[in-house]
């Protein structure tokens, strides 16, 4: 056998390798007709590399959604702006939506809505670290244990979706009602039953369409929990793990 023709069969089977590649990523897509939730991160996408801004990225380019409800407000949305508390919107959201032309809906509430609810909860907030230092102290140091607990926890994307992470985030949630707590759980309740209200309508008017709901892994319990029965919605952590992520263990972790 020649060299020549040696270095045409070697080419060939590369090109079948890279085809095959392909082939897997594409079969990795979601069903159309279908509703998942995908829960960010926030600002601890800079600290856990099983689940980077890159790979945040790579979610959205597998999901491939017709539809996009964001958790942010409407003006956020409309101009693309800085999202406090939520960076994970200027750093790939907003960047990745600015090549595609798809529908994009606000799930947060905006103008005199948005203002009357934050205004009540940092009053709940400024009270209740004022009237009870040491249950607010108590209330912060429980957080941090738990973000350095879902920080070991998380090795994988799908982990960040699995019922460990949710029971973790609403033992958090009870914890902080039994120490005494600022009382939110009304206001978040309300909070949270806007956004769902929201992106159940959306979904009602969008048949046929792949709709990808952004709600962060605080919140992935309450949007579970309201779009049950939502006969398109699929769970999100075992089609995570068909994806073709880099080996987890070979990342540098602090």
């Amino acid at each position: 056998m020649t060299s020549t023709l040696i270095r045409l069969l070697i080419i060939a089977l590369a090109l079948c390798a890279n085809a095959g590649v392909v082939s897997a990523q594409t079969s990795n897509s979601l069903p159309p007709d279908t509703v998942v939730i995908l829960a960010p991160l926030h600002g601890l996408h800079e600290r856990e590399p099983a689940f980077s801004y890159d790979d945040l990225r790579g979610i959205l380019d597998a999901a491939d959604p017709d539809v996009l409800l964001v958790e942010t407000r409407p003006d956020e949305l409309s101009g693309f702006t800085e999202t406090p508390g939520r960076p994970e919107y200027p750093a790939i959201i907003w960047p990745w939506l600015e090549q595609r032309t798809i529908l994009v809906e606000a799930m947060e509430p905006g103008g005199e809505i948005f203002a009357a609810m934050t205004e009540a909860a940092s009053a709940r907030y400024t009270r209740f670290s004022t009237e009870q230092p040491a249950a607010s102290a108590r209330t912060d140091a429980l957080q941090r244990s738990l973000t350095q607990a879902l920080l070991r926890h998380w090795r994988h994307p799908a982990d960040v979706h699995d019922a460990l992470t949710r029971d973790l985030m609403q033992a958090a949630v009870l914890s902080e009602r039994a120490l005494g707590g600022p009382g939110d759980d009304e206001g978040q309740a309300a909070w949270d039953g806007y956004m769902i209200a929201r992106a159940r309508e959306v979904i009602a008017r969008n048949p046929g369409r792949r709709i990808v709901i952004l709600a962060s892994y605080r919140n992935l319990r309450a949007f579970r929990e309201g779009l049950a029965g939502e006969r398109r919605l699929i769970d999100a952590e075992p089609w995570l793990r068909t994806l073709p992520f880099p080996d987890m263990e070979g990342r540098n972790r602090d």
